[in-house]
């Protein structure tokens, strides 16, 4: 799972003494139905983004999961969720990271889509 830039610059800035990056007041998922990358969201059809909290960091791990179950909001078209991405609002705002789904997750226009606890997995490896 990769970070944006602005992000791997605030930890590097952090660990190494250099300017305390602004912690994001709060965290927001979407799914995206292409694979999202440095350049792109690939956001789907899904009328909006779902707020996300995060256990602390597994340290042997050197992970950290979704705390809650996410639902995320209902479908409007057919689609197939390959990936998801990390922002910093409800809309618009700054995208903090994304990866890819392990699974293609099939959806049809009225789907509520949901991720349990702890299936959402950030890793710093």
């Amino acid at each position: 799972m990769p970070f944006m830039q602005a992000q791997e610059q605030g930890l590097l800035d952090w660990v190494c003494g250099g300017a305390n990056p602004t912690r994001p007041a709060s965290r927001w998922i979407s799914f995206a139905t292409g694979s999202p990358n440095d350049v792109g969201a690939s956001d789907g059809p899904f009328n909006s983004r779902v707020t996300c909290t995060f256990a602390a960091a597994d340290n042997q791990l050197q992970s950290a999961s979704n705390a809650n179950a996410l639902s995320l909001a209902t479908a409007t078209a057919v689609a197939t969720v390959v990936g998801w991405n990390l922002w910093n609002s409800s809309a618009g705002g700054t995208r903090l990271a994304y990866g890819t789904a392990t699974a293609a997750i099939g959806c049809k226009s009225g789907d509520n889509v949901v991720i349990a606890a702890g299936a959402l997995v950030i890793t710093l490896k």
